[in-house]
């Protein structure tokens, strides 16, 4: 199970983007299931800074919180409805 340091909006993205491949799905199935466009999730993955991303990770250092990431590939396609 890959575990990841998140420390900016970048490894945010990056985590993102690795659980999504590691279940084998495609931007677009993903956004789609969200109600997002294929263009936001993008955005997210590519882990472009918002202004509340900015702050949020700001906090998080004035505060010494750690934030990590853990995820597991689900063995089937369909658990992404789950």
């Amino acid at each position: 199970m890959p575990t990841i340091e998140i420390r900016k909006p970048a490894d945010l993205g990056q985590a993102l983007r690795a659980a999504r491949e590691a279940r084998s799905v495609t931007q677009d199935e993903l956004a789609s299931s969200l109600g997002f466009s294929r263009y936001y999730l993008g955005e997210l993955e590519s882990g472009k800074p918002t202004t509340y991303a900015t702050r949020l990770f700001r906090v998080l250092r004035k505060l010494g919180v750690r934030v990590t990431v853990s995820f597991e590939a689900p063995v089937r396609r369909d658990m992404l409805d789950a």
